[in-house]
Formats: structure tokens, C-alpha cells, sequence
């Protein structure tokens, strides 16, 4: 089977990466082992070999894709109202393309379109899109499975409309805050293995000089640190859709489906992972059901003093640098609304300002991070930039297929999926309040 450019392009990665590990063994650059000097000018010829080809490739999908645009400009009607459509060229206008638009802007899939191959019974569809940045990739193919879902259809009505202003249904949800917070790491494995620090007792102290030689005149005293090697499992989180092809042919739709629901959901559940994973069966292990974290319960405090008792526990007892809050809307909402005087019928000022007040959210000097993931009555503080971190297997991916009858049906499966594991480097970083 012939090989596409971004195949070409994985495999020459996959070679140099085998080559970098020989070459990182021989740190002065000398190789001592005939095998590893053998076996690098090996990778390295194929390297050659696959770059040539991979020249020629990328010759051929530019001319490829010169007349697809030549054919796109020159096919639309001369008067009238146009439909604009997205190009490969709207990020260089300054327009960022989401995922949506790369799809849909992408030459296999105009290419298909044009062909008519979303409408035909008899189309049996296999290409891929490179999505930038490699965030993620599309490949049309041929599934099966037994699973049956709510179908996304049309109902009937005409939703290619070239005379209106393009676009989908405007789809409201949460906002996804929490990640902006977490360290993003690649990796290549399916397991994180990695060292804890589990305790620290620092007995540094003045030592006076020795006046025997024996006894404990003059002995140094001893410090403990105790590590322990943890692992954190890539987990799977995906789900899928089915569509007809009349959907899937309509460029607008199919960029909402794919940027407001799929790759959003995916999101959405690694942050309640992030957040409240328990750690059991494929789910992640969450800050709030760590072991280790500071707990400070509200007890006769209100939740403002609280989450300042919170802050003081990481920095004695974790020795971390706190730098965000995470509450849930509700909770936000109680303390913003405090008021002085509370207690008599007259209420006073809002503590944290006027409604009027302009600035960032802050609570102690901490921005504080509004998500509905969060446990309601539980804040999360910790320090979110050294504390955590989220390793990054296969970033979100779009795959499109049939299964089961839907090829006779003129339907098709979108499914979205991404790997990830997640690492708490020092548990002692963050704190939960509780009875919010």
C-alpha cells in the first residue's frame, strides 16, 4: 500500500527517535559498540531513503492540492450571492482554524464531497486529515460493532443553504478552566512510572565540636527522605455519535458536531477526571481523592477564612507555592455576595467590592477558577503549576467509519478519543475545604 505523507513523516520520527536513544549512550560522542554503530548508519539510511520519498510525496499532494483550489475558485457561479468556504490559508489570514474548520477545509474531504461519495449507497471512504499543531487527525474507514446510538439526521429539511450566513447552532456549555492550570506533557509510553516524595524530616542543625571519641559529643544529626516509585496508566476516555451522510456532507454541521460536542466532551471528562477521578476501574486518581492532601474542614470559620487556612497548610506543610482556587458556581457565588453587618437587619458593602468593581477574580490573592466539574461544598486550593501534571499519549483524535447496517443506510459513526495520564507529583501541594 502506498504511503501517505503523514505515515512518511511518523516514520522517520519513529527512526530518529530510535537513533537519538543509541546516540544518548555514548555521552562523549564516541560510539564504543560495533552493533550500536551498525545499527545507527542503519536508521540513518533509511532515514535517507524515506526523506527522498517523502519529497516526492509532498510534490504530489501540493500539486494535488493546487488543483483542487483551481477547481473550487473556477467552479463557482460568476453572479450572485457566494458562500464563503474555509481555506487552508485562514490561519495566514489571522483567522485561527479549530478542528472543525481544518476538517472540513481539508483537500481529501472537498475532494470526496465534490465527488459525491457522502451521497452514494455504494462509497466505501479511507483517507486522513492532518489536523495542525498535531492535535488531531480524521480517518474515514470501514468498522464494525453492535452498539446502536441516537442518529444525527437532518429530519428532512433542506440544511445546505448557500444563499444564508454559514454556520451551526451556537451550543452552550461549561466552560473548561481547571486545565488551564495543569502542566500538558507529551509522552510515548502507556504507563508514567515516577518518583514521590512521600517524607521529608530536616534534623539540619548547629553542631558543636567533638570533645570525645565516643559518645554522641560532636555526632551530626540525620535527616530522612523517603521516595517511593509510583505509576499512573494512560486511560481512554471516547465517545461517538452516528450521522448520516447528508450531515456529513453539509460542511457547517459536521464543524459544530466535531467542535461543539465531540472534542468538547472529551475535554469536559478529563476535567472531572483531573478533578474527582477515584482512581478505580479506568478512572483516573483526582486531586480530590488523592492520598496525602491537606484537608481543612470549615468548622466555625467562614469559607473565605477557610480557604486562607487551606493556603497556609500547603505552604507549611507541603512547602509549595499556592496559586489557585477552585470552586464550584455556587460556592463562588456565597462568598462574592458577602456582605458586611450580616447579622443585623441592615446590610452593609459587599466585602469583595461593588458589583461595579472591573478586575480578575481573586480570593487572598489567588485567581480563583469557577468550574461545575468541581464537588459542590468543596473548594480545591493547590499549586497547579508544580503539584500536577497531565501527560499527553494521543491527543484528541476524530475517526469516521461504518458499523453494523449503516453502510445501507447512507449513515456513518464520528468517534472522538484521546489517552492521557495524569500525575500528582506532591500530594501536600493542594488542599480540599470541606463542608463548604
Amino acid at each position: 500500500m502506498a504511503m501517505t505523507v503523514s505515515e512518511a513523516r511518523s516514520e522517520i520520527k519513529n527512526l530518529f527517535d530510535q537513533a537519538d536513544v543509541i546516540e544518548k549512550k555514548y555521552p562523549e560522542g564516541i560510539i564504543t559498540s560495533q552493533e550500536d554503530e551498525a545499527e545507527l548508519k542503519r536508521l540513518l539510511g533509511e532515514v535517507d531513503g524515506l526523506e527522498d520519498k517523502l519529497s516526492h510525496l509532498e510534490d504530489a499532494e501540493q500539486r494535488r492540492e493546487r488543483i483542487m483550489q483551481g477547481m473550487e475558485r473556477y467552479n463557482k457561479p460568476a453572479d450572485g450571492s457566494q458562500r464563503p468556504s474555509p481555506t487552508p490559508d485562514a490561519a495566514q489570514n489571522g483567522r485561527i482554524e479549530s478542528p472543525g474548520d481544518q476538517f472540513i477545509s481539508d483537500r481529501g474531504y472537498r475532494e470526496l464531497k465534490q465527488q459525491g461519495s457522502f451521497t452514494s449507497q455504494l462509497a466505501r471512504i479511507a483517507f486522513a486529515v492532518n489536523m495542525k499543531n498535531g492535535t488531531s487527525f480524521v480517518v474515514y474507514g470501514r468498522r464494525a460493532a453492535q452498539e446502536r446510538k441516537a442518529l444525527v439526521y437532518s429530519g428532512g429539511s433542506d440544511i445546505v443553504d448557500p444563499e444564508r450566513r454559514p454556520g451551526y447552532i451556537d451550543i452552550l456549555q461549561r466552560e473548561i478552566n481547571v486545565m488551564d492550570l495543569i502542566q500538558r506533557i507529551p509522552m510515548t509510553s502507556d504507563t508514567v512510572e515516577y518518583v514521590r516524595e512521600d517524607t521529608f524530616t530536616n534534623a539540619a542543625a548547629t553542631v558543636a565540636e567533638a570533645s570525645a571519641t565516643t559518645g554522641t559529643s560532636g555526632l551530626k544529626p540525620e535527616s530522612t527522605l523517603v521516595y517511593s516509585i509510583q505509576t499512573s496508566p494512560v486511560r481512554t476516555v471516547a465517545h461517538w455519535v452516528p450521522i448520516t451522510n447528508r450531515m456529513l456532507a453539509d460542511a457547517p454541521a459536521i464543524r459544530g458536531i466535531i467542535n461543539g460536542r465531540l472534542l468538547l466532551g472529551l475535554d469536559l471528562e478529563l476535567e472531572d477526571q483531573i478533578l474527582t477521578g477515584d482512581g478505580t476501574g479506568e478512572n483516573l486518581t483526582g486531586l480530590l481523592s488523592v492520598a496525602g492532601i491537606n484537608i481543612q474542614g470549615l468548622g466555625s470559620d467562614n469559607v473565605a477564612d477557610a480557604i486562607f487556612k487551606a493556603r497556609t497548610q500547603i505552604r507549611v506543610t507541603g512547602r509549595s507555592r499556592p496559586n489557585a482556587v477552585v470552586l464550584h458556581p455556587n460556592d463562588w457565588e456565597a462568598i462574592r455576595l458577602l456582605r458586611e453587618n450580616v447579622a443585623t437587619a441592615t446590610l452593609g458593602n459587599y466585602l469583595m467590592g461593588p458589583p461595579s468593581a472591573v478586575g480578575a477574580t481573586t480570593l487572598w490573592g489567588m485567581p480563583v477558577v469557577e468550574s461545575e466539574g468541581e464537588t459542590e461544598n468543596t473548594g480545591l486550593v493547590g499549586d497547579f503549576a508544580m503539584g500536577a501534571s497531565l501527560f499527553d499519549r494521543e491527543m484528541a483524535a476524530i475517526r469516521v467509519g461504518t458499523i453494523d447496517d449503516q453502510f445501507v443506510r447512507n449513515m456513518q459513526t464520528i468517534l472522538a478519543e484521546l489517552r492521557a495520564a495524569f500525575v500528582i507529583w506532591r500530594p501536600s501541594a493542594f488542599a480540599k475545604v470541606t463542608g463548604i
